[in-house]
């Protein structure tokens, strides 16, 4: 079974320092991975999100990543539903 592992990099506030935050349970498919990564954004200002896995021999490939941060440095909050 292929399991999902997601990793923010966040930030506290605009001019603290980014942590990453590399979570410790996997999730068993993409969506879910992904959910993960949508509820983050809400929580959290995340500057970078990446969802990886690895295969038998533990070779990591990433399958998802995005930087909401443009190149001026405005992080890219998600829009909040109504």
């Amino acid at each position: 079974m292929k399991l999902y592992w997601v990793s923010l990099l966040i930030q506290d506030s605009e001019n603290s320092q980014p942590w990453l935050c590399a979570m410790t349970d996997s999730c068993i498919r993409m969506k879910e991975a992904m959910d993960t990564v949508n509820k983050g954004r809400e929580n959290y200002r995340v500057l970078s999100a990446w969802i990886d896995t690895f295969d038998e021999d533990n070779k990591k490939t990433t399958v998802f990543h995005e930087c909401y941060v443009d190149a001026i440095g405005k992080v890219h909050e998600p829009e909040r539903s109504k």
